[in-house]
This record gives structure tokens, sequence and C-alpha cells, in this order.
């Protein structure tokens, strides 16, 4: 495979595929009812009990947070790794951090409260979950998890330009994404995992249309956020890929990547990293994932017909690469 240097443009330019008129995602949810969200904080429950008096005070509290407290809290050695977790001075900081960062969670509770809202929108018979927060100990891999139907948010993976995060040798291209913007995003992202799961695409185009569905939805669910959040790019390198998309197009097919299952090929478009090795170093990483996400919003574009539920369902990413009549412009 050849490898290729594209070049961005000095100024940002307008772009746009031939895909006909756009649909309008910011559809009216205002008769949507949905209980506000009331994000349940754990780690103010558990960090502000006193230690010496654990296990008592845990039993109390258990009822409210069974996803963190579901366990036995008479088994001595579950208490013993509790005590050490909320004595650890680590944790200890992270909480102190969150509680100065996020002392109150009202702005989370409004993003979440209105991307549930376009949820039930357009699943009315999904449910909606509880949400909690909690410190994890810098879970750096999984900052959003479900416990059952419940979900838990890790509020000590979103603080920002943490030195903390450094030391423990988190790339800096995560931790660009680790700050009070990313967590209704992330959150999201997450529940599209937990309810539409897919198996890993055989090929690339289908690992590339079933990651540009997942951002696609959510540009269903937040209408409102600006791309490079959706996708977790900087806006020089969303810059960069919207500059290049045609030659990036190009690459794709010329190179004959359509229908390879080759391993290889797409740990590099679709991996994260600081940018994709075929291309300049100022390029980001997941291009593979940025192009499905072009096609499948071409493909929703131009079949109006087709409702968010269907795009999901859809098995067969070939169809959705036709009927989407992808073709970039070129600047």
């Amino acid at each position: 495979m050849k490898k290729v240097i594209l070049f961005s443009l000095i100024l940002p330019l307008l772009w746009s595929c031939n895909t006909g008129s756009q649909r309008n995602l910011k559809v009216d949810t205002g008769e949507i009812e949905i209980p506000v969200v009331e994000i349940m904080r754990y780690e103010k429950a558990l960090f502000l009990i006193n230690p010496d008096s654990l296990q008592s005070q845990l039993k109390k509290i258990a009822p409210d947070y069974p996803a963190f407290l579901g366990a036995d809290l008479d088994d001595t050695l579950h208490i013993i790794q509790l005590h050490r977790f909320v004595s650890n001075p680590l944790n200890r900081m992270l909480f102190d951090s969150v509680m100065a960062i996020y002392p109150h969670l009202d702005f989370l509770e409004d993003q979440l409260t209105d991307a549930f809202r376009y949820f039930k929108y357009y699943f009315p018979n999904k449910p909606i979950p509880d949400v909690f927060s909690y410190v994890s100990g810098l879970l750096y891999e999984m900052p959003v998890q479900f416990f059952n139907d419940d979900m838990i948010i890790a509020l000590d993976m979103y603080l920002g330009q943490l030195d903390e995060y450094r030391k423990m040798r988190i790339p800096l291209y995560k931790i660009q994404n680790m700050n009070r913007e990313h967590v209704a995003r992330d959150a999201m992202y997450e529940l599209y995992y937990y309810h539409f799961m897919e198996k890993p695409g055989k090929d690339f185009l289908q690992l590339m249309i079933n990651r540009g569905k997942h951002l696609y939805f959510l540009d269903a669910m937040m209408p409102q956020t600006a791309d490079p959040v959706k996708i977790g790019y900087s806006p020089e390198k969303m810059e960069w890929c919207k500059a290049n998309e045609k030659n990036i197009w190009a690459f794709v097919i010329e190179n004959e990547l359509l229908y390879s299952s080759n391993t290889q090929i797409t740990r590099k478009f679709f991996t994260d990293g600081p940018f994709t090795s075929e291309f300049s170093a100022d390029s980001p990483a997941r291009i593979g994932e940025w192009l499905g996400w072009q096609i499948v919003r071409a493909y929703m574009d131009r079949n109006p017909q087709i409702s968010l539920s269907q795009l999901i369902e859809e098995k067969d990413a070939q169809e959705i690469l036709k009927k989407s009549a992808y073709k970039p412009v070129g600047h």
C-alpha cells in the first residue's frame, strides 16, 4: 500500500457531498415526557463516610446504590477492600478534584435529560436508565458503563489536564477528551453499545458503516453538539478531514480497501491514536470511522423515508453504501 501525504487547506472551507437536502435532526421533543435526570452521586455518599464506621454506614446507603453496593457487606474482605479504596491518597485526591470541578451536576443532568428525550422520541419502548456518578480510581478505558439498566459515570475521568493522567501514562490524544464537554457525549455513546451492540465488521466496509451508525446515533441524540465533540477530534483534525475528504475516499478505493479483512489495515484506520499512519501527522486517527459517518449521513439524507431504527437494523453495509450515492466533493 502506498503511503501518501495529504495537505490541509490554509483556510477552513465549506464542504458538501452530493446527497440532496440535509435531514433535520432537531426534531420537536417538547411533548416527550420522561423523568428529569437526577444523578445519584455515589462518590459523595462513599467518601464522606467516616472510615471508622464504614461497614454500618455502607449498609444504610446500600439500597440507594445497588450498582456499587450489591455485594455482601458482611464479608470482611469486601469491607477491607472498600476501606483501602477510600483511604488511598490518590482516590482521596481524585474525589477532592471531582468535588472542586463538579460541585453540582446540573449541567450534565440537563444535557442527559435532553438527550434521553430524543432517545425516547426515536425508541419509545426502550427504557431510560437511572444515572449514577462515582470515582473509579482512574479506570480510563471505561469511563461510562452499564450495570444492569443503570448508567454509571466515572467523574474522575473528566477532570481536564490533570497531572495524574500523565503519571498514569494515559495518552495525550485521550486526555484531550477527558473534560466536561465530553461527559454526556460518552454517556450517549455507551447507551448505543448497551442497546444496539453489533458484531465486529467482517471487512473494512462493514466496520466503517457500523462505526458510522454509532456516530449518526449521536447526531440524532445530540443535534446541538459540535461534530468534533461527537467523534473526539480537535477542531483542527476535523477541518483536515473535511479539506481532504475526496482524497481520503480516493485512497480507500484505489488501494481496494473496502472489502479487505486484513486486520493490519483495519487497525490503521479504526484504532485510536494521535493520527492515521497512512496519512500525514496532521490527520486524525480513526479516519475509517469518520468516513463511515459521512456515508451514513449521506444515506439518511438521500433516503428520508428511512427511520433511525431502520438504519440501525439494516445489516447490509453494501446496501447502505449503494443507496448513499456517496461522492465527496473536492476542494
